[in-house]
C-alpha cells in the first residue's frame, strides 16, 4: 500500500463503520417502534375465570406512588426490588368484593419485601371488607417477617411451610455514631440545632445515644409494639399469654419444640404447616383447577387491567403524593423536589375542575426553605377557596409536617411517625485534617464574613452565631407555623415540639393530628369541606418527559427481582451519601426526623 493510498483506506474505512453504526442505530429504532405500536393497539385484556381466586401477589416495596424506573438502570441492577402501589392491592381487594366471579383471595408474601405495619393496616382493612361480603381469605408463606405477618394475620386460614420462620422482634435497633472516628481523622463537625431532641445530628456529635434521644425514642417503639401486638391477638383470636411467651422467651420454646415452624404452630400463630404443592390443593379444593395445573387465579394486577375504575367527569378532588426527602429543585426520583411539587399544587389550584386537594405526604423532610416553598404554595390553594387536606402515611415529621401543618385538616395513620418540630444544620470542616499533613490556609477578605465560612480553614466565631441564630429563627418560625394552622398557642406547641417524634395516635391526642384515619378518609373529609355531595378522585403526577412516557408505554415501571443482601455498613454511607445529595438548603437549615429513616437512608 502506497503512503498516498493510505489515507483513503482509512477514509474509506472510516466511513463504513459510520454507515454500519448508522443502519444499526436505525435498525433498533424501527424494532422498537414497532414493538411500541404493536403493544399500543394489542388488545391484550385479561379476562376474569369465573369460580376463581383473586391472587394478591406483591412483589417489591409498597409505595403510595410508583415511580418509573430507566431500563438501562434495571438491566445494570436486575436484582433491585420493585415497586407496588398500595392502591392496587386495596383497590383490587375492594372492586373483587362485590365480583361474583371471584370466589376467594390468596395472599402470597414471599416476595413482598417492602411493608411497613402501617400499609398492612390499610390492607387489612380491604381485607376485611372483601371477607364481609362472604368470601374467605388464605395466606401462603415460605416464612414471615414482622410486617408480613401482620397483613398475613388477617386471613381467615394462615398457611407456612414446615421450614418456614417467623420471628417477631418488635421494633427497635441500633445506632451508628461516628464521632471517634471524625475526631481520629482531625474532621470538626458544627452542629447548631433547636429542639432538645433533634436527633439527627448525634451520630456526628457523640458516641452513644442521649438520654432525651433515649426517652423519646423508647416511648415511640414501646407505643407501635402496643398497636402490633393488639393487632395481631385481635386477628389471630390469639391468647395474649401465648402471644407474650412467643415474643419473650422465642430460644426456650424453639429449644423445646425443635423448630421454628413448630414453635408458631403450637402459639397459634399458623394454622397448619404445608408445602407449597399441599397449599395449592387445598386452594385448588375451592376454586378447581387452571390448564396450567395450578389452581383457577387471576393476579391483582391482571385483574385491574380487566377492571379499570371510570375515568368519571365532574368536580374532583385531586390527590398528590410526595414522597421521600424534601429538597429545592426539579423532579428526581425519590425525593419531593420543591419545584416539581409546587408545579403540581398549582395545577390544582388553576383546574376549575378541582374543588379540592388532598396532600398524601410520606416523608421524613429535608430542606426547610424547601419545605416552606411547598407549604406557601398549599396556602395560595386554600386562598382560592378549595380546601387542603394533609393524609400522612408511614412517615410525615419534620418538613413532612411542616408542609402539612397549615392543612384544613390533618389525618394521620395509628402508627404514622410524625412530629419531629425542630431544626437543625450541620457543617463538616477539615482544618484540623489539612493541618496534621502540614497544609495551612490563609487569606484576605473586605469583612468579617469573606473568610468565615470555609471548609478547610474552619467556621468563624460570627458566622458560627449566624448559623445558630439562624437555626433558631427557622424554629420558632416552624412552632408558629403549626401553631396557626392546628389552632394552637406557641407555648403549647413548644411543649409537644423540641424535635420529639411522635406515633400518629400520640399525635392525635396532643392536637398535632385531627383524625386518625387514611387516604380514602382524607379525601372523604377534602369532599365535605368543598360542600361535594358527588365527586371523582383524580390524582396529579409530575408530567413525563418524552422519554419517560416511552418507558411508561413500554411498562417499565418496576422490576421483580429480589435484594442481593449485602454489607450493612455499606448500605449504612450508601443510604448517608443519598440523603446528603438531598441536603441542598441554601442556609444549611434542615427539618429531618433520623427516626423515621431506615438502614439505608429511606423513608421506613
Amino acid at each position: 500500500m502506497t503512503e498516498t493510498s493510505k489515507p483513503r483506506f482509512f477514509s474509506r474505512l472510516g466511513s463504513s463503520i459510520t454507515r454500519l453504526r448508522n443502519f444499526t442505530l436505525n435498525a433498533l429504532f424501527l424494532v422498537l417502534l414497532v414493538v411500541f405500536i404493536v403493544a399500543l393497539f394489542a388488545d391484550d385484556t385479561p379476562s376474569v375465570p369465573d369460580d376463581s381466586a383473586l391472587l394478591v401477589n406483591p412483589r417489591g416495596v409498597l409505595v403510595d406512588q410508583r415511580s418509573i424506573v430507566d431500563p438501562l438502570a434495571e438491566f445494570l441492577s436486575p436484582n433491585a426490588p420493585g415497586e407496588v402501589e398500595l392502591g392496587d392491592i386495596t383497590g383490587a381487594l375492594e372492586r373483587a368484593a362485590s365480583d361474583d366471579r371471584i370466589r376467594l383471595a390468596v395472599l402470597d408474601l414471599d416476595e413482598l419485601i417492602g411493608v411497613s405495619a402501617g400499609q398492612a393496616l390499610v390492607i387489612g382493612d380491604a381485607i376485611r371488607a372483601f371477607q364481609a361480603s362472604g368470601r374467605q381469605v388464605i395466606a401462603y408463606g415460605s416464612g414471615f417477617g414482622q410486617s408480613q405477618y401482620l397483613l398475613a394475620s388477617f386471613a381467615d386460614a394462615l398457611y407456612m411451610h414446615p421450614m418456614g420462620q417467623l420471628i417477631l422482634p418488635g421494633y427497635g435497633g441500633n445506632q451508628l455514631y461516628f464521632k471517634e472516628l471524625l475526631d481520629k481523622l482531625n474532621i470538626s463537625v458544627h452542629v447548631f440545632q433547636a429542639g432538645v431532641y433533634k436527633e439527627f445530628v448525634e451520630p456526628y456529635s457523640r458516641t452513644d445515644m442521649s438520654d432525651e434521644a433515649r426517652l423519646a425514642n423508647q416511648a415511640l417503639v414501646d407505643e407501635l409494639w402496643d398497636d402490633y401486638r393488639r393487632q395481631v391477638i385481635e386477628n389471630r383470636r390469639l391468647d395474649p399469654v401465648l402471644f407474650d411467651r412467643f415474643t419473650l422467651s422465642l430460644a426456650d420454646q424453639l429449644e423445646e419444640m425443635g423448630d421454628l415452624a413448630t414453635v408458631a404452630l403450637e402459639h397459634h400463630l399458623v394454622d397448619e404447616l404445608l408445602n407449597l404443592d399441599e397449599a395449592r390443593a387445598r386452594i385448588a379444593g375451592e376454586v378447581g383447577y387452571a390448564a396450567d395445573g395450578e389452581f383457577l387465579r387471576i393476579d391483582f394486577e391482571d385483574y385491574l387491567a380487566a377492571n379499570p375504575r371510570p375515568a368519571g367527569s365532574g368536580p374532583a378532588v385531586a390527590v398528590i403524593t410526595g414522597e421521600g426527602p424534601i429538597m429545592l429543585g426539579r423532579q428526581n426520583q425519590g425525593v419531593i423536589a420543591a419545584d416539581t411539587f409546587s408545579q403540581l399544587i398549582r395545577r390544582a389550584r388553576e383546574d376549575d375542575s378541582v374543588k379540592a386537594l388532598v396532600l398524601r405526604v410520606n416523608s421524613p423532610g429535608g430542606g426547610a426553605f424547601a419545605s416552606e416553598i411547598i407549604r406557601q404554595e398549599l396556602e395560595l390553594v386554600q386562598l382560592t377557596g378549595k380546601p387542603v387536606v394533609a393524609s400522612m402515611g408511614n412517615v410525615a415529621a419534620s418538613g413532612g409536617y411542616w408542609i402539612s401543618a397549615t392543612a384544613d385538616a390533618i389525618f394521620a395513620r395509628p402508627t404514622t411517625i410524625t412530629g419531629s418540630i425542630g431544626v437543625f444544620g450541620i457543617v463538616p470542616t477539615f482544618e484540623r485534617a489539612l493541618s496534621e499533613i502540614g497544609v495551612q490556609t490563609d487569606g484576605i477578605g473586605t469583612t468579617p464574613l469573606s473568610r468565615a465560612f470555609d471548609p478547610f480553614a474552619g467556621i468563624s466565631d460570627e458566622m458560627t452565631r449566624i448559623l445558630q441564630l439562624n437555626t433558631e429563627q427557622n424554629y420558632e418560625q416552624f412552632v408558629n407555623l403549626v401553631a396557626r394552622g392546628r389552632n394552637m398557642s406557641p407555648d403549647a406547641v413548644e411543649e409537644v415540639a423540641q424535635g420529639r417524634v411522635w406515633t400518629g395516635t400520640m399525635a392525635h391526642g396532643l392536637g398535632l393530628v385531627d383524625e386518625l384515619g387514611d387516604l380514602e378518609d382524607a379525601i372523604a373529609r377534602a369532599a365535605e369541606l368543598a360542600g361535594l355531595d358527588e365527586y371523582r378522585t383524580r390524582r396529579l403526577r409530575p408530567e413525563l418527559s418524552p422519554r419517560e412516557m416511552l418507558l411508561s408505554a413500554f411498562g417499565v415501571v418496576e422490576s421483580r427481582g429480589q435484594p442481593v443482601a449485602g454489607s450493612r455498613i455499606l448500605a449504612v454511607l450508601e443510604g448517608a451519601q443519598r440523603l446528603l445529595q438531598t441536603l441542598n438548603d441554601p442556609a444549611d437549615s434542615y427539618a429531618i426526623c433520623e427516626l423515621c429513616l431506615g438502614p439505608a437512608g429511606i423513608v421506613r
